[in-house]
């Protein structure tokens, strides 16, 4: 296995090992009901990380998750500018920079989480956490047609091509369906459904690139 290989495999499961070690801590000690979360409106992502000890656990596994984020962002570009027949234009650089900004964005809506629930700085949790879920939409959407782009010209991108155009568009839907529950002033439990959903797309994003990356290295010692 490849560095940017572990980078793409870590990233899924470290986040997402996270989410649901929280969750079954929070069911285990009464938090929640128990409950499968992507069917069922019982808990959002983030109420599963806010009581002790699950808070340590979620703070602490989602930042590592999300510098793996941003490692990943920049194993894209490094992988970017070796198959492409002519140095990427700037948009790839823009592209992955955005990338990275998103994921700082989810650094610091995890990190103002804590036990105090009634201190909380919701504001800043939440605008955190909507400039993730949003600018990682974008920029995965950009990077799969770039991609496409490349696929056209004969440049060997991998496997994972239709895999990562379903995950974007399945991401499109759910954003669909957030703003339809904004508008019609829906219960907010029915928002906990989609915010599981659009995290899972993202991390399966991630780790669509493993199978891409499995002739890729960073270095030539690797």
């Amino acid at each position: 296995m490849t560095l940017p290989q572990r980078v793409a495999f870590g990233s899924f499961w470290l986040s997402h090992l996270t989410f649901w070690l929280t969750l079954a801590l929070s069911m285990a000690w009464g938090v929640t009901d128990v409950c499968i979360p992507y069917l069922t409106r019982c808990t959002s992502i983030t109420a599963t990380g806010i009581p002790d000890p699950q808070a340590f656990i979620f703070r602490g596994g989602l930042i590592a998750a999300c510098v793996l984020f941003i490692v990943w962002w920049y194993c894209m570009q490094a992988w970017l500018i070796e198959i492409a027949p002519e140095r990427p234009i700037w948009t790839v650089r823009y592209m992955v920079t955005t990338g990275i900004i998103s994921s700082i964005c989810l650094i610091v809506a995890t990190a103002v989480l804590r036990p105090d629930k009634g201190n909380l700085p919701w504001t800043l949790h939440t605008v955190g956490a909507a400039l993730f879920f949003l600018i990682s939409l974008v920029v995965q959407t950009r990077i799969t047609y770039w991609l496409k782009h490349l696929a056209k010209r004969g440049v060997n991108i991998g496997s994972s091509l239709r895999q990562k155009f379903i995950l974007v568009y399945a991401q499109w839907f759910f954003l669909g369906v957030m703003i339809v529950l904004q508008v019609a002033d829906s219960d907010d439990r029915w928002k906990n459904v989609v915010e599981w959903w659009m995290a899972l797309l993202i991390g399966l994003f991630y780790l669509t690139s493993y199978r891409d990356w499995a002739d890729f290295r960073l270095t030539d010692t690797e």
